[in-house]
């Protein structure tokens, strides 16, 4: 807690995080201006939310000390009956923009909703999006992505969701969750108390919401290494985690080397349902795409001569793969077309 001597100038953000239970207070933290950005993100553009109308109107406040500083003649102070006026018809004031003049704004008729955890800049929602699906929720922790998730679609990802605090946020009921959690080993020691077996891991939370939530749909992102990892026990927990939870799956590593990307990047995909028809109808049987660079190359007239190659170290390299099947952009002439 801050002291009380700490009166000058004082925000939200010089607060620790926590909670105080026995008094019902939020104490913001470092964070605290990412997660109100988030709160009044979700507000807009989902309606209404299970918090208190003046943690809508704070998290205004600050948004608009945030754009003040940014552009001091900007015509609205941030004073709580402001606040109060933009919380209750924000459309209709320019000062919210940000939260719509998008590149990949949400599909507002959307049949399906989604939540993104570990969520980056979004890339994995894009697709989703694009088929109809409403994101509903979001979470990355780390704030450079957090700002470029915003740019993209104009939504503040919640920060961290080990903590209660934010998986409250999270809708009762969403169809999709997809999820790029990072590899970690689990202290199992044969113990066997299912998906407890992962606690201290950010699996654990990805399990704890499924069994909250239950949605219909799951797509897993990973490293290829998250197979083999820990002598492939790490692997086999989240799969018998799954099928703890009554989830049906299949996985496959892709790379997207076969999808008409010149980067060999592999990454293995776990999809489940908890429909034994809807896992039986999926197939990972997609169309491999060849990849070309010659789109994306500058033509050599235009690169400056140092930043090539020695003829030296070009012959020397032409030999070394000389009649070796290449599956990576090399110094063959062959893969540049």
């Amino acid at each position: 807690m801050a002291k009380k001597s700490e009166t000058g100038n004082l925000k939200l953000s010089n607060f620790p995080e926590e909670i105080d239970e026995e008094n019902g207070l939020l104490i913001y933290g470092a964070t605290s201006y990412e997660n109100q950005m988030a709160v009044l993100s979700q507000y807009l553009h989902n309606g209404c939310l299970d918090v208190e109308k003046n943690d809508i109107v704070k998290a205004i406040i600050n948004f608009i000390e945030h754009k003040k500083e940014l552009n001091p003649s900007l015509g609205i102070e941030p004073t709580f009956e402001n606040a109060a006026m933009v919380a209750e018809n924000p459309v209709q004031y320019n000062l919210v923009s940000d939260f719509f003049d998008v590149p990949f704004p949400n599909p507002q008729n959307g049949k399906h909703t989604l939540i993104d955890l570990f969520a980056g800049i979004g890339g994995i929602r894009l697709p989703f999006n694009e088929l109809g699906y409403k994101c509903v929720f979001s979470s990355e922790w780390d704030k450079s992505a957090q700002k470029s998730y915003f740019a993209n679609f104009g939504e503040m990802p919640f920060g961290d969701i080990t903590q209660e605090s934010t998986k409250r946020f999270i809708p009762e009921k969403f169809d999709l969750l997809l999820a790029g959690f990072p590899c970690q080993a689990f202290s199992i020691m044969g113990k066997r108390k299912g998906f407890a077996d992962t606690r201290g891991t950010l699996f654990f939370d990805v399990a704890t919401i499924l069994e909250r939530h239950r949605p219909q749909a799951i797509l897993l992102e990973n490293v290829k290494q998250l197979t083999t990892h820990d002598q492939n026990r790490t692997f086999n927990t989240i799969l018998r985690i799954l099928d703890e939870l009554g989830y049906k799956f299949k996985w496959k590593v892709l790379n997207a080397l076969d999808f008409g990307l010149p980067q060999k990047r592999e990454r293995v995909i776990i999809v489940a349902f908890l429909s034994q028809s809807q896992i039986d109808a999926f197939d990972f049987d997609f169309k491999k795409k060849p990849y070309s660079l010659k789109g994306l190359l500058e033509s050599d007239e235009k690169v400056d001569s140092s930043l090539f190659a020695s003829e030296m170290i070009l012959k020397k390299r032409q030999k070394q793969t000389e009649g070796k099947k290449i599956f990576y952009p090399s110094l063959n002439p062959h893969h540049f077309c």
